[in-house]
């Protein structure tokens, strides 16, 4: 009975320990996953370049947030300049028909708060 009540406890202190590791290495992962990421400087700058590449205030059919991003309806797509705007977002631009998801790490509320403010 002592030994088999020895074993439980060899095991449980391994499971214990495994636990431990595993949580580190997630922990690990998860801070390199995030590193490169910074959060965008939301200014008037910022906004006037965001509303110039996609064409201007009467391009913009509608906006809202979308995660990390914020999406855009344009009512002509022609008019967006793409290029330019992946140099003000976090990762890149997307696009599907006539919207336009532009990313800004961590800081895509605070682009709506301004837009609401600037075209409305």
């Amino acid at each position: 009975m002592i030994l088999l009540s020895g074993v439980y406890l060899a095991l449980t202190i391994c499971l214990i320990i495994l636990f431990f590791v595993l949580l580190a290495i997630l922990v690990v992962v998860l801070l390199k996953k995030n590193k490169g990421r910074v959060k965008v400087k939301v200014d008037d700058e910022l906004i006037s370049n965001l509303i110039n590449y996609l064409g201007g205030s009467d391009n913009i059919s509608s906006y809202n947030n979308d995660g990390s991003r914020v999406k855009f309806e344009l009512k002509d797509l022609d008019k967006a300049n793409l290029d330019e705007l992946k140099t003000i977002s976090s990762g890149g631009v997307f696009v599907t028909g006539n919207f336009v998801k532009v990313p800004f790490a961590y800081a895509s509320e605070d682009v709506i708060k301004i837009l609401n403010k600037v075209l409305k």
